[in-house]
């Protein structure tokens, strides 16, 4: 008798850990489709698609390990994008900051350059290729592995004519290497109005579907990532018109805007919307009014500050994923990637399998058992 009450329980915990490993393994994609969330279903008409051959992530934090293949094989990918240093502006004209020191990993390196628009003002044509020259001496000092160097900047109609005579000239500080790929990233207004900004001449661009909305703006909901936003800049023809190979940039990360008095006080990164429960009131959805004083990674931040804590929301990203597999599927592009910002070590196995699902439908290949979750 007592035996038999042994193999029952034996048997009945095991059909449990079978249902909630089953459980654990459900695509976010039908997440998003589940029963409670009738209005998804309306929007959503996504299966596996051909959108990204390959995947990788950016990593943005410059003094942090990176991680090596054996941490990014989970993912299906092997790729970084590394921002290597910024370029600003300074006494005696521009200068790198925030320089990487190392590179060390086996994963496959690609530089990034952030470059700001006040770095490109006033520059004539000299100094514009002294300025090349130096950047590409610093990457290739600091070292890399990949095919590319990607250039990021938001340049505007005044630093145009400057940032494409940059780009021209590190191309031709690259000659030495003539099978490296230049790229710049494109802001979805780049994106919709490129007639009037202008296209960059590099081989190819990275399209940024992130930083879309009014993030200084205390009326805004999420300045990250907004389905309804992103809509506006990608329901429409220059996807496929535009005319250079683009690559695909989505969001997988969070922050905190804070505001004081009404106005933009900073961002706060790194904290999440368990610990401000600890000492402030919600307000809404997302925002939190500090009850007292509050120091968080270096900032102080007084009591009565409005912190909007802003984060990616999954369904959307599918809705608008979907949107532009759709406005891609006749591009002739084969060779595409699918790069996401940011790379995190700290996530959860549900925020993990999200990014699986993300780049598995993509079309990327992976033969990782992670990667086996139906999506064949």
């Amino acid at each position: 008798m007592r035996s038999g009450l042994v193999y029952i329980l034996a048997t009945l915990i095991l059909v449990l850990q079978c249902n909630h490993n089953s459980s654990s393994k459900e695509n976010s994609f039908h997440r998003c489709l589940s029963p409670h969330t009738a209005e998804s279903k309306k929007d959503f008409n996504l299966t596996r698609t051909t959108l990204a051959s390959r995947g990788a992530f950016y990593f943005w934090q410059v003094r942090a390990p990176l991680p090596g293949k054996q941490e990014l094989r989970n993912f299906g990918v092997d790729t970084l994008y590394v921002r290597y240093f910024d370029v600003t502006a300074g006494k005696s004209g521009p200068r790198p900051v925030g320089i990487r020191k190392t590179v060390k990993t086996d994963a496959v390196v690609i530089p990034v350059v952030y470059i700001t628009v006040s770095a490109l003002k006033g520059l004539n044509e000299k100094e514009t290729e002294e300025l090349a020259r130096n950047i590409w001496k610093l990457i290739q000092k600091i070292g890399f592995t990949g095919p590319e160097i990607q250039i990021d900047c938001d340049w505007t109609p005044s630093t145009r004519r400057t940032y494409f005579a940059l780009l021209e000239n590190i191309r031709k500080a690259m000659h030495s290497s003539p099978d490296l790929t230049l790229s710049a990233t494109i802001r979805l207004h780049q994106l919709k109005y490129y007639r009037r900004t202008g296209i960059p001449p590099v081989d190819r661009g990275a399209v940024m579907i992130y930083n879309m909305g009014d993030l200084s703006n205390p009326e805004e909901s999420n300045s990250i990532f907004r389905a309804d936003l992103a809509k506006q800049y990608l329901d429409g023809k220059w996807l496929s018109e535009y005319p250079l190979p683009l690559d695909i940039a989505m969001p997988d990360f969070q922050w905190g805007v804070a505001f004081l008095n009404g106005s933009f006080h900073s961002l706060v990164h790194g904290i999440t919307e368990a610990q401000l429960q600890k000492n402030s009131r919600k307000s809404g959805s997302n925002n939190y009014s500090l009850e007292e004083e509050f120091m968080w990674d270096g900032q102080n931040l007084p009591a009565g500050t409005r912190i909007r804590m802003e984060k990616v929301d999954v369904c959307e990203r599918w809705q608008v994923l979907e949107l532009i597999a759709g406005r891609l599927a006749d591009d002739p592009v084969k060779e595409r990637r699918i790069i996401v910002f940011d790379y995190n070590s700290k996530k959860t196995e549900s925020e993990i399998q999200e990014l699986v699902d993300l780049f598995r439908i993509s079309g990327v290949h992976c033969n990782h058992e992670s990667c086996i979750d139906g999506w064949k």
